[in-house]
């Protein structure tokens, strides 16, 4: 019978994600007036858009928003014309208000509906950390101003920093193993210890790991398991790359689900240009245009193979639709391939010779490597 409730209970809070509910914010900064808040945040139902908004501040340093939102979602805002920054939870069906000065997010009264009042709560109870945090800056910022030795100044700072942070993790770890089924502790798991995140996750109770925070926490689980894959790849996997000698073979899983090998391009009389990036990279969704020319050009003796990495199956399927990309593409699924190829910045660019050689390597988008295919291919 319990086990038929739990799934009961699974279902529904699945099922009342999909459907939008209301969020407002009220706030009263006490020293604007007549500015304006700029808040950002991304919508992931029923589709995923950003939405960006300008919110007035009157003249007594008040406003108002609110929105419809199915998923909770970190807002950023971007607190009138100083351009200061504070990060704050949208929660559907949740009501936040603050009041405090703009300059300093850890000044800040904030109340609300009942989550947020838990949230503040334990806000307060870190926030002698956060204060530590900004200390430690003020005193680096004035050491600069004062000319003081930059390097003996960093060394300082991080020592004071990691202090900081093995006292913070443990308070944070702490709580959220003590507070599995309060979607409070969702918003907190990026302060722990990185070791401790995914355990942590894998440990909330069903309410909280599916409930209103299941897209932001999917977004975390997704990004630290790929870490940790990566983490575990590069243990195994030895850099392989050399410029003059033969491109390191792989086998990958191919947009269509096939296995595809590179040394099967090989021997055909075509150069081949291994090209590592990522639907999150913007600079290598830019640069695609002039791939795109620059292999419409010289297609009949240029091959270009796509190595997706640090993604998302879906998120790189639908980027390579979307961008009408026409070359070979393949997945790597936990970066043992990057490592092997010396992969350290995105876009990551290998110049290969049709008998399979490296001839030359380019991290970003950089004229370079396309004056190298002119000169090897015209």
């Amino acid at each position: 019978m319990k086990t038929v409730v739990s799934a009961v209970i699974l279902s529904t809070a699945m099922t009342l994600n999909l459907s939008a509910q209301h969020f407002s914010i009220k706030g009263h900064f006490t020293d604007m007036a007549d500015d304006t808040l700029s808040i950002g945040y991304v919508q992931r139902e029923p589709e995923k858009r950003v939405v960006n908004v300008d919110v007035p501040v009157d003249a007594g340093g008040y406003f108002t928003y609110s929105c419809d939102i199915g998923q909770a979602c970190q807002a950023e805002l971007t607190i009138g014309s100083r351009g200061k920054k504070a990060y704050l939870f949208f929660v559907p069906d949740e009501c936040v208000e603050i009041e405090g000065p703009s300059a300093s997010m850890n000044d800040w009264n904030i109340g609300g509906t009942s989550f947020y009042e838990r949230q503040d709560s334990v806000r307060q109870m870190l926030l002698p950390f956060y204060r530590e945090f900004d200390a430690v800056r003020a005193r680096y910022d004035k050491g600069m101003a004062d000319g003081l030795d930059r390097g003996r100044l960093d060394s300082i700072r991080a020592a004071a920093n990691k202090d900081i942070n093995k006292r913070l993790w443990r308070v944070v770890h702490s709580y959220v193993m003590n507070h599995l089924d309060d979607e409070v502790s969702a918003t907190i798991l990026l302060d722990q210890d990185f070791p401790d995140i995914l355990p942590a996750i894998r440990r909330l109770s069903p309410e909280v790991r599916y409930g209103r925070f299941k897209s932001y926490i999917d977004g975390i689980e997704g990004m630290f398991s790929r870490v940790a894959q990566e983490m575990q790849a590069a243990e195994s996997a030895v850099l392989e790359l050399e410029e003059g000698k033969p491109a390191p073979d792989f086998t990958l899983k191919d947009i269509n689900g096939k296995d595809f090998r590179l040394s099967t391009l090989f021997g055909q009389g075509k150069y081949v240009v291994v090209d590592f990036w990522g639907s999150w990279c913007s600079w290598c969704i830019k640069g695609f245009p002039v791939m795109k020319a620059y292999y419409g050009r010289y297609r009949d003796r240029l091959e270009i193979v796509g190595v997706a990495c640090y993604d998302r199956e879906e998120r790189w399927k639908a980027a390579v639709s979307e961008n009408n990309v026409p070359w070979l593409h393949v997945f790597s699924p936990d970066g043992t391939t990057e490592v092997r190829y010396g992969v350290t910045a995105y876009p990551f660019k290998v110049v290969v010779s049709p008998e399979g050689e490296v001839i030359r390597c380019f991290k970003g988008e950089t004229a370079d490597f396309y004056k190298l295919l002119d000169r090897l291919l015209q």
